[in-house]
């Protein structure tokens, strides 16, 4: 039995939860809490010996706001999103750290259209929802608004940043990692993730890679 599945266990047990309905949800949510709290942990311990933490401890925070409330393609198995999200953001703090001395002088320009992207990303296809958890026409729209504002509130954010010139690196490293967020908006995402997940498995068993689907 997994952590999160002692946990969920734990409180339906002390709880006296009995409705089948509510300990799905309840054992749904510790999968999420334990899923993202192990995936933040494990990329910034991998970044800590790196020495890419600081980089990534920013673009979590940016990426996770755009994450909840834009949704975004995911991958079959827990494994394999714990694996792609280490990867994704450790390679992307290793690229902006090394390539930032080549983009500093076009920096504004950058942002302004990893903005123009982002916001036309989250407009046309948020809230991207997850099979097996559809939403309402009210969660929708909520949401909808919700990753319009976070999009607003972080590019104002690195705006002010450039604007006083604060922690350039990190103002580049979080643009490339939200260019990622938006990529798993859009269908080429999706297929991307696809093709990640059929490569793991057919490591792990001998499954079909994207080719095949």
């Amino acid at each position: 039995m997994s952590l999160s599945e002692k946990l969920a266990h734990y409180l339906i047990k002390n709880k006296g939860i009995e409705d089948q309905d509510q300990q799905e949800i309840l054992a749904f949510g510790a999968e999420v809490l334990f899923g993202i709290l192990s995936g933040v942990f494990i990329t910034l311990g991998v970044g800590y010996v790196l020495g890419l933490h600081i980089l990534i401890f920013y673009m979590l925070f940016a990426s996770l706001m755009i994450r909840k409330t834009a949704g975004g393609a995911h991958s079959a198995h827990p494994t394999n999103c714990l694996i792609i999200t280490v990867a994704a953001f450790n390679i992307l703090a290793l690229f902006a750290r090394e390539t930032f001395a080549y983009v500093q002088d076009f920096l504004g320009y950058f942002l302004v259209i990893v903005f123009l992207i982002g916001f036309a990303a989250v407009y046309i296809n948020a809230p991207v929802e997850s099979l097996q958890k559809p939403l309402h026409p009210r969660q929708r729209k909520i949401l909808r608004k919700l990753a319009i504002l976070s999009v607003l509130l972080i590019s104002v954010t690195q705006f002010i940043a450039y604007y006083f010139s604060f922690y350039s690196l990190v103002n580049y490293a979080v643009s490339l990692v939200l260019l990622w967020q938006y990529l798993m908006l859009t269908v080429l995402g999706h297929k991307m993730i696809l093709c990640l997940d059929n490569f793991f498995n057919s490591i792990y068993k001998g499954g079909e890679t994207c080719e095949k689907n």
